[in-house]
C-alpha cells in the first residue's frame, strides 16, 4: 500500500492526560509515601470500583491516536472492576496491538510514573514510528520493587507501527510494562510488606515492594513465597519450605474477610517453623479487606499458633539528649540526668547512642573517638580511636557502628570488651560516609555517603556470622533520590528512614520522610536544624538546633519540647 509521508510533528497529548491522569475523579495528586502496612488493621475502606476509560481502537485512527488510545487503555487494564472486560488480561489495550506483539507483550513487567505536573509528549517521527516523552517520577520492576526517579528524569518510549489487513495502523513493536500518571498509580497500585524473618527468629523484617490493588492477596502471598528482594536475601531467612506452592494459585478472601491460604510441596513437619510460617504469613496478609488468616497444607488446615515476633518500630523508651556535660532523659516534660551514668566533663562529648535495653550506651569525645559513656562507678572507655568519626548507631545484638575519615569501603563495628571487625562494603570504595544507621530488627542498614557521583543515600542488608559478628554488607539499595544534600539518617519505623538534609531548589535543611518503596517527602522546614531522632513512628520525630532548642512534631508543626538540648537521639 503506497502511503503519503506526513510532517513530523508534536503533540501535547491532552487526551492521554485526561484519561490518565484522572481515572478517578478526585484522585490525590501525590504518590503515597507509606511504607509496611500497619499491625491490628482488621477493616480498611477500600475505594469503590473503578471505572475503565480504556476504548477500542477508532477506525481509521492515525499512529498517533493509536498510541494514545494503547496508553489509556494500557493504564485502565488495572481496573478493579470484576465486569469490566478489561479484567481480562488487557483485551482492550491488545486490540491495539498488531500480530504477535498482543501475545508477548507484559504490561507487569515494569510501571512508568509520571507526575501530573508533566505533560507527556507525543511526536510522529516517522509514517510508521511514535515517540512519546515523559518526565519520570517512578519505576516499578515486575517483582514491585519500587524507584524513586531522580529529579528531572526523562524516559523516551519508541512504538512502531503497521497497517494491518484492514488498512487499520496498529503498534507492531514496543517496551514492555505500561504508563501511568501519579494519581492512576495509587488508585491501582498499593504497597504491601512482605515480612521475612531475621537470621536469630526474633523479629519481623518487611521487604515493601508495589501490586496491583487487584487480586492484592494473592501477589502478596507469591512474593512471600518467592523468597526476599536481591538486596535483602542475604541479611534474612524464611521459614517457606523449599519447592513449597500456592495450591490453587490464588488467595480467596471470604465474605468474613478470611483469607485462604492453601500450600502444596511443602515440608511442615516441624512445629518451630510451621509457627514462624505462619506469623509471616499472617503479617503479610495484615491488607485491606484481610481480617483473618486460615493456611492449609495438602488441604489439612495449619493449626499451630503463629510465632509472636518483635517488629522494627522501637518501644517506648524516652528520648536522651545531651545538656552540658549530662547525659539526659525526658520524663513528663522535662530532661532529668540518666540514672547511673556519670558526668562527661572533659570528654568534649557529642553523639551519644544506646541500645534499647540502656546496657551499651557510647558517645564520640571529640572528633576522634568513640567511647564507653561513664558510669558513675567507672570513666569512659576508649573503644575506638581514628580520625573523623561519624555518630555512632548502636545494634540490638551489641555492636556499636561508626566509619572514619580515609576508610574506604568499609565500616567499623566494636563491642564494649573492645572487638573490632571491619566491616567490607564494595559500593563505599571512593566514598566518604557522612552518617549510618542500624535498623532496629539488626538487618539492615542505612548510609549517607558522598563520592565522585555526588550524594547517595543507601539500605543494605548486615550479613553476620554464627556468633552474630558483622561480617560484610549487602548490594545497596538507593532511597531518597530526591535529596541533594542530607548530613543525617535515623529509622523512622521499620520501612522509612528520617533525614535531616535538602531536597529540590530548598536552600535549608528540613526532617525529610523516606521510605524504602515510595516518593521522598520533606517536612515542614526547622530553621538552623542540626541533628534529628526517631524510631518510635511519624508521631514521634524530633529535630535540634544549633542554639540548643529541641523541638517535637505536632501535627504539621514544630514545637519546643527543651532548651539547652543538644543531639537527641532514641535506642538504636
Amino acid at each position: 500500500m503506497t502511503t503519503t509521508r506526513r510532517p513530523v510533528r508534536r503533540t501535547a497529548v491532552l487526551p492521554l492526560v485526561a484519561a490518565l491522569v484522572v481515572v478517578l475523579l478526585g484522585a490525590c495528586a501525590a504518590i503515597p509515601t507509606s511504607g509496611a502496612v500497619g499491625v491490628g488493621v482488621n477493616e480498611v475502606s477500600e475505594p469503590g470500583p473503578l471505572s475503565p476509560l480504556g476504548e477500542r481502537p477508532d477506525p481509521g485512527a492515525g499512529p498517533v491516536a493509536i498510541v494514545q488510545g494503547f496508553l489509556t487503555a494500557s493504564a485502565a487494564g488495572f481496573s478493579r472492576d470484576p465486569s469490566a472486560d478489561v479484567n481480562n488480561d488487557f483485551s482492550v489495550a491488545r486490540e491495539y496491538l498488531a500480530g504477535e506483539a498482543r501475545g508477548t507483550w507484559r504490561p507487569r513487567e515494569r510501571v512508568v510514573v509520571y507526575p501530573t505536573s508533566s505533560i507527556p509528549e507525543i511526536t510522529l517521527v516517522s509514517d510508521t514510528q511514535v515517540q512519546v516523552k515523559l518526565t519520570v517520577a517512578a519505576r516499578i520492576d515486575a517483582n514491585g520493587q519500587y524507584a524513586e526517579a531522580v529529579p528531572g528524569a526523562q524516559e523516551s518510549l519508541v512504538f512502531d507501527l503497521v497497517e494491518d489487513s484492514s488498512g487499520q495502523w496498529r503498534i507492531s513493536v514496543l517496551d514492555d510494562g505500561v504508563v501511568l500518571s501519579a494519581p492512576s498509580f495509587e488508585q491501582v497500585y498499593r504497597s504491601a510488606a512482605i515480612y521475612f524473618l531475621s537470621p536469630d527468629n526474633s523479629y519481623l523484617v518487611p521487604d515493601v515492594r508495589w501490586f496491583p490493588v487487584r487480586n492484592l492477596a494473592t501477589s502478596v502471598v507469591q512474593a512471600l513465597l518467592a523468597g526476599p528482594s536481591a538486596w535483602l536475601r542475604d541479611g534474612v531467612r524464611t521459614a517457606v519450605p523449599d519447592s513449597v506452592e500456592l495450591t490453587p494459585d490464588a488467595v480467596p478472601i471470604a465474605a468474613d474477610g478470611t483469607a485462604v491460604v492453601g500450600l502444596s510441596g511443602a515440608a511442615l513437619a516441624d512445629a518451630d517453623e510451621r509457627a514462624l510460617l505462619l506469623a509471616q504469613i499472617e503479617a503479610t496478609l495484615r491488607i485491606p479487606r484481610v481480617s483473618g488468616v486460615e493456611v492449609t497444607a495438602g488441604g489439612v488446615p495449619l493449626t499451630t499458633t503463629p510465632a509472636v515476633l518483635e517488629r522494627g518500630i522501637a518501644s517506648d523508651e524516652p528520648l536522651e539528649a545531651l545538656q552540658g556535660d549530662v547525659l539526659t532523659t525526658m520524663s513528663k516534660g522535662a530532661l532529668v540526668p540518666v540514672d547511673g551514668v556519670g558526668s562527661l566533663a572533659g570528654l568534649a562529648a557529642h553523639d551519644p547512642a544506646r541500645d534499647e535495653a540502656g546496657t551499651l550506651r557510647v558517645l564520640l569525645s571529640g572528633t576522634d573517638s568513640l567511647v564507653l559513656a561513664p558510669t558513675v562507678d567507672a570513666p569512659a572507655k576508649a573503644l575506638l580511636q581514628a580520625p573523623g568519626l561519624v555518630a555512632p548507631s548502636v545494634d540490638r545484638l551489641g555492636w556499636a557502628w561508626t566509619a572514619h575519615t580515609g576508610a574506604t569501603g568499609s565500616l567499623d563495628a566494636v563491642r564494649a570488651d573492645g572487638q573490632l571487625v571491619s566491616v567490607g562494603a564494595d559500593w563505599l570504595v571512593g566514598r566518604t560516609v557522612r552518617s549510618l544507621r542500624v535498623s532496629r530488627d539488626g538487618t539492615r542498614i542505612a548510609v549517607v555517603s558522598s563520592g565522585p557521583d555526588g550524594l547517595t543515600l543507601d539500605v543494605a542488608a548486615v550479613m553476620r556470622d554464627d556468633k552474630d559478628r558483622p561480617q560484610q554488607l549487602g548490594a545497596a539499595l538507593g532511597v531518597g533520590s530526591t535529596l541533594v544534600d542530607a548530613t543525617r539518617v535515623v529509622w523512622v519505623d521499620d520501612s522509612t528512614l528520617g533525614v535531616l538534609g535538602r531536597s529540590g531548589a530548598a536552600t535549608a535543611a528540613a526532617y525529610h520522610l523516606v521510605p524504602l518503596a515510595g516518593q521522598t517527602r520533606a517536612l515542614p522546614t526547622l530553621e538552623d536544624a542540626v541533628t534529628i531522632a526517631g524510631g518510635k513512628g511519624e508521631r514521634a520525630l524530633y529535630a535540634a538546633t544549633s542554639d540548643g532548642q529541641l523541638f517535637w512534631r505536632s501535627g504539621q508543626s514544630w514545637v519546643v519540647a527543651s532548651t539547652g538540648a543538644r543531639d537527641p537521639y532514641l535506642p538504636g
